[in-house]
């Protein structure tokens, strides 16, 4: 008997060792595919602007005076203004720690495994294997975003409930309510969770109470002071992206491009059909505690996948079903544990993992396929450095300068390297309530459906300049405005409202753009020669760029007189 319980020991040590050795080295892969991936996304500069507001004391705001909450990852944001204040570039502090959350996260699904290992002589982390080959998870590590951060917490909440000697729900409930602060889509984790408990608690009202305590305990103080700093408990990106609106549609063709690529993280169903009981796993271990772990898992995978579905998925390939991604690796982890032999788990594992490595993406390089882009290639694209460089000089052309700047799509990162006094987001209304909460008229590309109006920038926001040089931009903005264009430095845009003191202090700093004042006198002089309507017309459009802002009698009293007003 000795002799056997030793063996036994032997055993046992030599398989703890395998485990961990096996599931180091998928962290290890896993962060070092990350690292080698490392990347920020443009919207990231929407939160690092946030952040740098914070930093200098003019609050939770993308401009001075403007409370608009024009993020949606509230915690991330916070932490984002950690690393500024600690001298932390905000890429590299918001990149390290993506890529320290998916490690983690991995960690944690290995621990599950372990925990969940029954009477098995040879457990696999297979999640956590699964989840160190899957790519876009490692692409979304970095990014800037808080996407990282959001599927550690949703995991951490879903350990702690599951947990096979005593569940902490008041852990969970902790760790739920810090999820939904980082992004407030997690919320359908804690809701789920908070579904599982009334099932399987159903007895116990005092496990209920500690699991919801501490959701309300963190919930309820925030949504006051969101009401009372924003005037709303949803985030101004909630109406931006047209959320409250089903988009079944475009929501179903972004999960299907997804389990294109990565179709094993749906084999757990049919590999459960085909499993027998567990293979020498005692009850106590394996049975009911194991199936409700399953459960919870599947729920919440499919829930927050219905969600996705619902508001039309996203842009970014993969970014938004990257959180469900370890509860869909969680039930394929179980239902791979139920097949009877270990050849049969070893073979099961290794065609998981082959797909997940072998299978190509349906969305790569720079191409749209319905609105949805793989935004790593598209950013890797462009000259970041490039782009860098001319957010300085546009700072040092801002400096000191009440300059209000439209920016379009993929230029957050100029409206926080250039500091702007005022910097609107005019492609997606995420960072302007009037332009997010605009009545959609006919859907476009997710996320990018609300646009800022022309008319909106020069007569409500005073735009100075519009950074933008698209073709045909010139005969759009004659309609509004008379067409000046302005160079700066290495990026070219247009004049939408002329304010001489700005305009003279850029000038000063080496913008270049036409003298609009002399122009307006070269235009007194050709103004007989013109007939009433274009005169008519021209001065609407000038009176809309200058004269009802600047006093300059004498350039308008010609207008005037020749249209009858003096």
């Amino acid at each position: 008997m000795t002799s056997r319980a030793s063996g036994r020991d032997a055993s046992a040590r030599l398989a703890r060792t395998a485990f961990l050795a096996v599931s180091g080295v998928a962290i290890a892969i896993g962060l070092y595919q990350a690292t080698r991936l490392f990347w920020t996304s443009d919207d990231a500069y929407i939160s690092f602007r946030y952040a740098a507001n914070l930093n200098h004391g003019l609050g939770l705001v993308y401009n001075a005076g403007e409370r608009v909450e024009g993020y949606s990852n509230f915690l991330w944001t916070l932490w984002c203004a950690l690393g500024l204040r600690l001298g932390v570039a905000p890429e590299r502090w918001a990149g390290l720690s993506g890529i320290a959350c998916y490690g983690g996260t991995l960690a944690l699904l290995a621990a599950l495994a372990w925990a969940r290992r029954g009477a098995r002589a040879w457990p696999l982390p297979i999640a956590a294997v699964l989840g160190a080959a899957h790519r876009d998870w490692s692409v979304y590590a970095t990014s800037g975003l808080e996407t990282s951060l959001v599927a550690l917490l949703a995991t951490a909440g879903y350990a702690l409930l599951v947990a096979p000697a005593k569940p902490r729900v008041f852990g969970a409930g902790l760790v739920f309510a810090l999820a939904a602060l980082t992004r407030l889509d997690a919320v359908i984790f804690a809701v789920v969770a908070l579904g599982f408990l009334l099932w399987t608690e159903r007895g116990s009202p005092r496990t209920i109470l500690a699991y919801v305590a501490p959701l309300a305990a963190i919930g309820a103080p925030y949504a006051v002071w969101k009401l009372s700093y924003y005037g709303d408990l949803l985030p101004n990106t909630f109406y931006a992206k047209s959320a409250s609106l089903s988009w079944w549609s475009q929501g179903l063709v972004y999960a299907v491009l997804y389990f294109r690529k990565y179709w094993a993280l749906l084999l757990a169903a049919p590999l459960a059909l085909v499993a027998r009981a567990p293979h020498g796993e005692p009850p106590a271990r394996a049975g009911a505690s194991s199936g409700r772990a399953a459960a919870l898992a599947a729920c919440c995978a499919v829930a927050y996948t219905a969600y996705v579905a619902r508001v039309g998925g996203d842009f970014m390939y993969a970014r938004f079903l990257i959180p469900a991604t370890p509860f869909f690796l969680v039930l394929l982890e179980w239902s791979i544990a139920r097949l009877p032999s270990a050849w049969m788990r070893a073979g099961a594992a290794a065609c998981c993992l082959a797909g997940l490595l072998a299978t190509p993406s349906p969305v790569s390089g720079t191409h749209w396929v319905s609105g949805v882009a793989d935004e790593r290639a598209v950013y890797r694209g462009l000259n970041r450095e490039r782009t860098v460089a001319i957010g300085h000089e546009l700072a040092r052309m801002f400096e000191g300068v009440p300059v209000r700047v439209a920016f379009r799509g993929a230029q957050a990162i100029l409206a926080y390297e250039s500091r702007a006094a005022v910097a609107i987001e005019a492609t997606t209304g995420l960072t302007d309530s009037l332009v997010a909460h605009q009545r959609l008229t006919e859907r476009g590309r997710v996320g990018h459906e609300k646009k800022a109006p022309y008319l909106y920038l020069i007569e409500r926001r005073h735009v100075h300049l519009l950074i933008d040089n698209s073709p045909g931009l010139r005969d759009t903005l004659g309609a509004f405005v008379p067409a000046v264009f302005v160079h700066l430095g290495g990026l070219d845009g247009w004049v939408l409202w002329w304010d001489p003191p700005v305009m003279e202090a850029l000038a000063r700093r080496g913008a270049r753009f036409s003298d609009f004042p002399a122009y307006l006198d070269g235009y007194s002089e050709r103004m007989p020669a013109m007939d009433d309507a274009r005169v008519r017309a021209d001065y609407v459009r000038f009176r809309r760029f200058y004269f009802d802002h600047v006093s300059d009698p004498e350039r308008e009293r010609p207008f005037l007189a020749r249209l009858g007003r003096g």
